[in-house]
């Protein structure tokens, strides 16, 4: 198949007289605008204002009546890539030799030829002001010449297809799906911030990806998120709530706790106290641990991670990223005792709770580890708090009335 550009020794005289010729009679066969003298491509209405704002190049197909109908008449006209913020501005092609910025490429055998626009910061969709992006177009003007606009295909820097339209209809790009869920803490009336001094990093510890919260028996800052404990003491419960992203499969997620008391609270499997997350997707998830009373403990040897049962290599950074965005300690009762008591953990009386925490059945240190294992709750819950997601945006109706429309009516010749 020959590929060859086109009308390359015909002069710009022969090609301006062309134009002044059968600029009045040019038109686009297949025009869906402008009382149908241009075609337009609505991607606002097919992507929205965000993914409009990636597109970094626009590519066209054009179809022409035969190539001897091309090769004598020559087409051209108007490539405009309109927005909030450039006003309509329009770029011009042609046929080598025109002194246009844009040539097209034809395929003989087809009767077809292709271009390309790659977008300059004043040609791309980003708008300005209080209502932008309000609107996203591709619009092609005929000046001179006959032809139809085959398909419009819009890509981001890196080369991936955003959004493009063809006789068919739209081919939407499919965003990622986005990840998350939402848990109800309406019934605690007191919630107080842990002041964190990381965010950690998700390991493989025994063959299972997680992330440590407070690590007692690893001397590593990234294991160990607050230099003070203290605010969980009398907690009904604790929200954590984390970012993971790099995710592929879907996987579950759940706290393991342990008070550090010997016999006291030990979750190392997901129950209804510590109910277990499902991760289909890169979002911000939450997760809640329920204690049956006010919780007492021991800071010192206190265990709380984001446990998993996605299979992770031991010694290896898994590949699905967990960052801890925020710890809030619970309390169902908002009381001034409380609230005097352990308000917030930069307090700088929290120093004496921290010591009496500290202290508290130091006998039973060394054992609590083991204790607090052994009394473990199994009882697995797999429930999920998952929200549905979310996928492209549906197209509206191509050819919507435009605000500037009367601007691109008057813009038919260089």
């Amino acid at each position: 198949m020959k590929i060859s550009k086109i009308l390359a020794g015909m002069s710009a005289m022969a090609l301006a007289a062309s134009m002044m010729t059968m600029g009045a009679s040019a038109e686009i066969s297949n025009a869906n605008f402008n009382n149908g003298k241009d075609y337009c491509f609505d991607v606002f209405a097919a992507v929205g204002a965000d993914k409009a704002a990636t597109i970094s190049s626009v590519r066209a197909k054009l179809s022409f009546k035969s190539i001897d109908d091309l090769k004598a008449n020559g087409a051209g006209g108007g490539f405009i890539t309109s927005s909030d913020g450039n006003n309509w501005k329009s770029a011009d092609f042609g046929n080598d030799g025109a002194g246009k910025p844009i040539t097209f490429v034809v395929d003989e055998a087809s009767s077809t030829a292709t271009m390309e626009k790659t977008l300059t910061d004043a040609d791309k969709f980003i708008g300005k002001g209080e209502d932008a992006l309000s609107y996203a177009q591709v619009v092609f003007q005929s000046w001179w010449g006959e032809f139809s606009v085959d398909n419009v295909a819009c890509y981001d820097a890196a080369g991936e297809l955003v959004c493009s339209v063809t006789g068919d209809g739209i081919d939407l790009y499919k965003a990622p799906e986005k990840g998350g869920n939402t848990v109800d803490l309406s019934e605690y009336k007191k919630q107080t911030e842990v002041t964190l001094n990381g965010e950690g990093r998700s390991v493989s510890d025994s063959g299972k990806v997680r992330i440590n919260i407070k690590h007692p028996w690893v001397d590593d800052a990234t294991f160990n998120l607050a230099d003070d404990w203290s605010a969980f003491a009398g907690a009904d419960a604790i929200a954590v709530t984390v970012d993971i992203s790099n995710v592929t499969d879907a996987f579950n997620a759940y706290p393991c706790f342990t008070n550090g008391i010997a016999d006291g609270i030990g979750y190392w499997e997901a129950s209804d106290n510590n109910p277990a997350v499902t991760v289909n997707a890169d979002g911000t998830y939450t997760f809640i641990v329920k204690f049956p009373s006010a919780l007492e403990m021991d800071a010192k040897n206190m265990f709380f991670d984001i446990n998993t049962d996605l299979a992770g290599t031991d010694g290896e950074d898994p590949a699905v990223k967990m960052a801890v965005k925020s710890v809030v300690v619970l309390n169902k009762e908002d009381s001034t005792d409380s609230t005097d008591s352990k308000d917030s953990v930069d307090s700088k009386d929290s120093t004496d709770s921290k010591d009496s925490a500290d202290s508290k059945d130091s006998a039973d240190s060394k054992d609590s580890k083991t204790n607090s294992t052994a009394t473990s709750s199994k009882a697995a819950n797999n429930a999920s708090n998952t929200n549905p997601s979310t996928g492209a945006a549906a197209l509206a109706a191509v050819g919507v009335a435009l605000a500037g429309a009367a601007v691109v009516a008057t813009k038919k010749r260089k």
